[in-house]
């Protein structure tokens, strides 16, 4: 008896419990939907990009993700998307993360305030991620770009500021709000859709894991 109690005394010294997190941060299963959203993300892109539109729809996965695993999947999903873009295309692409942060982040909230449950309330999220997103995008590409891209947005740029004759700066902030006042709730109701379309069980599933 006196010997167990030696023993027990023994390892509580010298072998202390590791403490462990009560959860970890990513869920497996936002860790097996961060890759297919990342691909979802840049096939949209370069589909969009391709055809100059004035709309991304490069954040379709991040929102999706962030919906349905919370803030820090779509975190991951968007600092992800963009560190690929940033290697493949070009290093510029870089400096745009704090703004996929800001998306990712503000889709997991707006997911876990209910947004996506209705139409409304998921145009009104993309509202907001959009503005959030644009005056974000601005001042990035304002300070490496001079204003202008290569894509839709620097194209409304131009015409913006050849029709109202305003400055560099002026016509891309506001291409920058008009363009993302245009694709985040455009990405936001794909969301919706297709969350409307996913099956009860499963969308339960990842809610229960990012909780």
């Amino acid at each position: 008896m006196a010997m167990g109690v030696v023993r027990n005394a023994l390892r509580v010294v010298c072998y202390p419990p590791v403490p462990l997190p009560a959860r970890r941060p990513l869920s497996t299963l936002a860790l097996a939907l961060i890759p297919r959203a990342v691909a979802l993300n840049l096939a949209l892109g370069a589909v969009v990009g391709a055809l100059k539109l004035p709309v991304y729809l490069d954040s379709v996965g991040t929102i999706l993700v962030a919906v349905l695993a919370g803030p820090w999947a779509g975190i991951v999903t968007g600092i992800v998307s963009n560190s690929v873009l940033g290697l493949l295309v070009s290093p510029a692409l870089f400096a745009f993360i704090p703004v996929a942060i800001v998306i990712g982040w503000l889709a997991g909230v707006a997911g876990t305030l209910g947004a996506f449950r209705s139409l409304a309330g998921s145009i009104a999220a993309g509202l907001v991620i959009g503005v959030a997103a644009a005056l974000a995008s601005a001042v990035i590409v304002i300070a490496l770009m001079g204003g202008l891209t290569a894509s839709g947005t620097g194209l409304l740029t131009i015409a913006i500021r050849a029709t109202f004759g305003v400055s560099v700066d002026s016509a891309a902030k506001i291409a920058a709000v008009v363009t993302d006042a245009l694709d985040k709730p455009l990405s936001c109701v794909l969301v919706y859709l297709v969350l409307e379309r996913l099956p009860r069980r499963l969308g339960a599933r990842f809610r229960r894991a990012a909780a």
